[in-house]
Order: structure tokens, then C-alpha cells, then sequence
């Protein structure tokens, strides 16, 4: 069996996704992921820089689902919102999206997911909601983090 582990020099805290490819098994860090959109019976990942472990390419087709992914990053999620993460979002039937690059949402008529490198994606009419609730425990999760790190109370941060 072939493993890669190239440009992979992080402490074993940082959550790994391991992926079986025709060149054999991938160790990538979740964090580098952007997101995962499905592709009939494969999917193809977005990578936030040129990853070291898909040979320097931004993007890497593997044959497997998308549900497979998110069986997959929905524990390691939990863990990864500790250390700083929010973890994935399934936004549409084709497409898993890395919390941590959204921009901005532009919920209404047309609800529109802006990413970090620049990418447009839409969301479904079913996902709209969980979406929104979910981006806002985030923030009402931060301002939480906030105040309890801080001497102030929450009424001044949320009134700066």
C-alpha cells in the first residue's frame, strides 16, 4: 500500500481527512479544504492554496461521494470548532462548504454563498434556513468566547 504524507508537517491536533486515490492514500488537512462539491458518483475538492498532498493543484476528483465526506468531516467538526473552526456546511445537494471561507451570505430570493477566493455558490431553498441559523450560533458563539475572555460584559461588546 502507497501512503503520501508530502508537505505534511503539522502535529497530529490538526483534524486529517485520509483519501483513497488511483496514486494511492492522500493525508490532507481539513483546514486546507474550501469546499467539496459532488459530481454524480465523485467529488472534487477546492483547496485554499496549491496543496502539497495533490501534487501542488488546487482541486482533486476522488470517487467518492459527497454523503461520504460528510460522515466523515460532521465528527471531526466537532473537535475543529475547538480549535478555532466551525467546520463544514452542507449548502446544496451538490456542494459542502468550509465555514471557515464564507464571506458573506446574501439570504432573500436568490440566496447567495460568497467565498473567500472569491467563488459565488448557491443555496437551496431547504438549506436557507439551517444555513442562516447556523451562521448566527457561530457569531452568537463568538461574542460568548468574547465576553467570557474579556473583562467587559456582553451588553459593551455587542453595544462597540
Amino acid at each position: 500500500m502507497n501512503v503520501n504524507y508530502p508537505g505534511y508537517f503539522k502535529p497530529a491536533t490538526e483534524p486529517v481527512i485520509v483519501l483513497p486515490t488511483c496514486k494511492g492514500i492522500m493525508v490532507i488537512p481539513v483546514q486546507q479544504i474550501i469546499r467539496i462539491q459532488s459530481i454524480s458518483n465523485y467529488s472534487k475538492l477546492f483547496f485554499r492554496d496549491a496543496c502539497p498532498a495533490t501534487g501542488g493543484g488546487k482541486t482533486l476528483v476522488v470517487a467518492k461521494v459527497l454523503h461520504w465526506f460528510e460522515e466523515r468531516l460532521s465528527p471531526l467538526s466537532t473537535q475543529w470548532r475547538g480549535a478555532g473552526g466551525e467546520g463544514f456546511i452542507r449548502i446544496h445537494r451538490s456542494h459542502f462548504v468550509n465555514s471557515s471561507y464564507i464571506k458573506k451570505y446574501c439570504g432573500g430570493k436568490n440566496s447567495l454563498l460568497f467565498l473567500c477566493n472569491g467563488e459565488i455558490l448557491t443555496v437551496s431553498k431547504r438549506k436557507k434556513t439551517g444555513l442562516a441559523e447556523r451562521l448566527n450560533s457561530f457569531s452568537n458563539s463568538f461574542i460568548n468566547r468574547t465576553a467570557l475572555l474579556s473583562h467587559f460584559s456582553t451588553k459593551k461588546i455587542l453595544a462597540a
